[in-house]
């Protein structure tokens, strides 16, 4: 049977994919965005928003719930760059209302407010507990703290989702800036990235100015029934903001170009340093692995974690993926990106009946799919280009005054150099006799920007060979790995990194290493 080279654009693939959802019954509508590295490429929406009929697009308002909490944690990074506070203080600094912890006979101190911002705090979850205290004003709140807390662990030992240590970390950054949390992020971060529908609820626009959803619940004889609009009060940073896709495909794609090289910039007012937005989306609390069992009879290994106000992921094929939901009555809202290449994915639905947040999932492992989308990037350093080279001109005439230059001390400490000298020429009798250089090096795998493994064919096999440089300069290669590998051996089942002290990733593994792409520095 032949093979069709003319493919279904990936536009056109989503578009049939998010149609299904509303046309399902598992809400009345949606509207999606990709996310490309140089922002929006494409939205569409389906169904209809409001009793009017109107059908979503990508300016109409949804309620993001708690998808609020990155924009919450990044002005936190705002306040500590300008060294309003300590993330790493604790939060009874700022909120002395916030009572001690644990018992008498096991006493906690108070949480940091990195741990309450990662979901490290050690309250016990409480998404079922929250909603109807959505509105509920600060000072009731503070009240109600007073009574005291219940810990299901120790401060800073896991991962557990508490609304309500994110909702006071968010009002201590709002009392350490001398204002309300709400108006400190709307005035450092939503004006200034321009996102223009975007505001906390209680702040909201006049309504009839914009276009906002509402959100629905079937009821028991299976119509949908609108939920009624609520404003937050104390819980605002857990929750409280409204965004559309087009403002969310900007913050997507400023979150995640931080990660690529400079020059791939959008363009957009910094706010935040390119550190601490890495910062914002680097995993601080891990919470238990996991192997789940697909519906189409594949598994799924999962490792995740909470950063500040995000949940990333570590895909095993496809390396880091950064995300968020939000939930509501009446509303699932689901956001994704590969901070890597750029690709990302928003969906907002106006009902909790379904499951938008697999069907993201599914949308951004496509488009990933489509773009061929490495892992990570590693960009070497032009002294691991260099020192790269040298080495393999020892492994092809050993010559004793280049190895005393390049190799740093405990080369020749670790094993001596005459003896390694005698190893590769083994090596190369295994193998060889050896081709001619090429141009550019056979790069197998990078790690870091200072060390690559590479390999040198030969006519019965291929040495396969291993730098890694020191941390200091001038620099010089701190380990040299050699092996010969037989041509019978196929390709898939030879190391892709030689390491010592990378032993778990030499012999065949699941792992992110193989879909690494390794970047030259410019000549």
């Amino acid at each position: 049977m032949s093979s069709e080279h003319l493919r279904v654009s990936v536009e056109d693939e989503l578009d049939a994919l998010f149609a299904g959802y509303p046309a399902s019954g598992q809400s009345t509508g949606l509207v999606y965005g990709l996310v490309g590295p140089d922002g929006l490429g494409h939205s569409r929406g389906f169904g209809t928003v409001d009793d009017a009929g109107a059908v979503p697009d990508l300016d109409t308002v949804f309620p993001i719930a708690s998808m609020s909490k990155s924009f919450v944690a990044c002005a936190a990074l705002v306040a500590r760059d300008r060294g309003l506070l300590d993330l790493d203080a604790p939060v009874s600094d700022l909120i002395p209302e916030f009572p001690g912890g644990g018992t008498a006979l096991d006493p906690y101190d108070p949480p940091t407010l990195r741990m309450l911002f990662s979901m490290g705090g050690g309250l016990t979850e409480d998404n079922s507990w929250v909603d109807p205290f959505i509105d509920a004003p600060v000072d009731e709140l503070l009240v109600q703290l007073g009574k005291g807390l219940r810990y299901s662990g120790a401060p800073g030992s896991g991962y557990e989702y508490s609304n309500l240590g994110f909702t006071l970390a968010g009002l201590a950054v709002g009392r350490a800036a001398g204002t309300t949390i709400e108006q400190f992020v709307h005035d450092e971060v939503f004006v200034p990235l321009g996102l223009t529908s975007t505001w906390f609820d209680n702040a909201a626009p006049e309504a009839g100015t914009y276009r906002r959803a509402t959100g629905y619940s079937l009821d028991e004889e299976g119509r949908w029934t609108p939920f009624p609009w609520v404003a937050s009060g104390a819980f605002a940073a857990a929750g409280g903001i409204q965004s559309s896709v087009r403002d969310l495909a900007r913050w997507v794609t400023w979150l995640g170009e931080a990660f690529r090289s400079p020059g791939e910039q959008s363009g957009e007012a910094e706010v935040l340093s390119r550190a601490s937005r890495r910062e914002l989306q680097r995993l601080h609390q891990l919470d238990l692995p996991s192997l789940t069992a697909l519906p189409t009879g594949g598994h799924r290994v999962t490792v995740t974690g909470y950063a500040l106000g995000l949940m990333v992921q570590q895909d095993l094929h496809r390396g880091t993926l950064v995300s968020h939901a939000g939930g509501l009555p009446g509303f699932t809202l689901f956001m994704s990106w590969h901070p890597d290449s750029g690709h990302g994915v928003v969906t907002l639905t106006n009902s909790h009946r379904g499951n938008p947040v697999a069907l993201t999932k599914d949308a951004l492992m496509l488009v990933l799919d489509r773009a061929d989308a490495a892992a990570r990037t590693v960009r070497l350093w032009p002294e691991t280009v260099e020192l790269r080279r040298h080495a393999e001109s020892l492994v092809r005439g050993w010559d004793d005054a280049l190895a005393a230059e390049v190799f740093a001390d405990n080369v020749d400490f670790d094993r001596p150099l005459a003896l390694r000298r005698d190893d590769i020429a083994r090596l190369v009798e295994q193998v060889g006799p050896l081709h001619d250089p090429r141009p550019l090096a056979d790069v197998t795998s990078a790690v870091t920007p200072a060390d690559v493994t590479w390999t040198i064919p030969g006519e019965r096999g291929e040495l396969v060979c291993m730098i890694h440089l020191t941390p200091v300069e001038p620099a010089q290669i701190q380990e040299f790995e050699v092996q010969a590998v037989g041509y019978d051996r196929p390709r898939s089942a030879r190391p892709t990194d030689i390491s010592a002290r990378r032993a778990g990733l030499g012999h065949p593994s699941l792992n992110a290493l193989p879909n690494t792409r390794v970047l030259l520095p410019p000549t």
